[in-house]
């Protein structure tokens, strides 16, 4: 089985030694991404909704570098810093998944930078 391991040339550099997306034969991981923009400062310091927006954003290119799209994730686990934004966070993951609905969890935990409000990883499903 063929493995491809990729960090985006879109995406900020990961912080530590990780591979952003696997695709490991038809199962597509990816790591917790973030509200990173390309220089890797982070986007919406503040405000729950413009990171998880830049996250699915990330999402959507970590996904495309192996060949997948949010149609086809079967699950994700998203990381709220403060379950008070769960609201505003839910409003936009809703604008991304609205036709795909995967299985999902959401747990409050203390993120990597304590500027981030928002992390999430997925786990996809692909065609050979």
């Amino acid at each position: 089985m063929k493995i491809e391991k990729v960090n985006p040339d879109t995406l900020a550099q990961p912080l530590a030694a990780y591979s952003q997306v696997v695709r490991a034969g038809t199962l597509v991981t990816t790591a917790g991404l973030i509200a990173l923009d390309s220089d890797g400062k982070v986007v919406g310091e503040g405000d729950v909704g413009a990171q998880v927006r830049k996250t699915l954003e990330n999402m959507v290119a970590a996904l495309d570098a192996v060949g997948a799209t949010l149609d086809d994730v079967i699950k994700t686990t998203l990381y709220l810093a403060d379950m008070g934004d769960y609201a505003e966070m839910n409003a936009v993951y809703n604008e991304f998944f609205e036709a795909s609905r995967p299985a999902r969890a959401t747990v409050q935990a203390p993120l990597v930078l304590p500027s981030l409000l928002f992390e999430m990883d997925a786990i996809a499903v692909v065609e050979d």
